[in-house]
């Protein structure tokens, strides 16, 4: 992959930015016990980057009734997530370090991908006073359709109005890298959630431990 190709970079959120996906995972098995569903502790990992809605539909149908509320699971989620998170989450190492050579090297446009809800990523990024850095993010409420499904890649390409060839995606989760390479883009993948082999089988064209190695790749 040649850098000087890349135009805009676009960051996953969760287990990109910030050490959340312990968090998410705490969560989310919480909110499913409360409703009376036991999930077992395998199934997160390939619920990493997918939106509630279809997490919350899965085990619902699994290992539930098939009839449970999940809009008021995912405000449960919501509303546990934020309290554990804005108490305990740190962000990744080297972050802060990251954005501030890209916001002044001005070589590079950004953008967000999350798969989280917008009220709920507002906060995170509040937290860590990022909230005025992405002026173009996608959440989970911009789309149909979450990741894998390219749709998430697909509206954040239209929103910087660039050509998904030109776009690097940053992103932890196989789901997160399918749905990248699906829109066309070119894809990094960081080794803080799954293996480098792992991200590289679901076709990352370039893998990377943190971001002091992007850096001296991109800088």
């Amino acid at each position: 992959m040649n850098i000087k190709e890349i135009n805009a970079i676009i960051f996953d959120m969760d287990g990109v930015l910030v050490d959340s996906e312990p968090i998410h995972e705490k969560a989310e098995m919480e909110v499913c016990h409360e409703f009376g569903m036991e999930v077992p502790k395998s199934e997160w990992d390939g619920f990493r980057g997918k939106k509630l809605e279809d997490i919350f539909s899965y085990v619902s149908k699994k290992y539930g009734s098939g009839n449970e509320p999940i809009e008021k699971m995912i405000e449960r989620k919501i509303q546990l997530y934020l309290a554990y998170a804005l108490q305990d989450m740190e962000l990744i190492p080297g972050v802060c370090e990251f954005l501030d050579r890209l916001k002044k090297s001005q070589k590079y446009r950004y953008a967000l991908t999350t798969s989280g809800r917008r009220i709920q990523q507002h906060k995170i990024l509040e937290k860590y006073k990022l909230e005025n850095f992405f002026e173009i993010m996608v959440a989970a409420d911009d789309v149909k359709n979450g990741k894998p499904n390219p749709e998430p890649y697909l509206v954040i390409i239209a929103k910087l109005n660039e050509i998904p060839a030109r776009c690097l995606v940053i992103e932890d989760s196989d789901n997160g890298i399918i749905s990248a390479k699906a829109a066309g883009c070119q894809a990094c993948g960081i080794t803080t959630t799954f293996s480098e082999d792992r991200l590289r089988s679901v076709g990352s064209d370039m893998i990377v431990s943190d971001f002091a190695e992007l850096s001296r790749i991109f800088f």
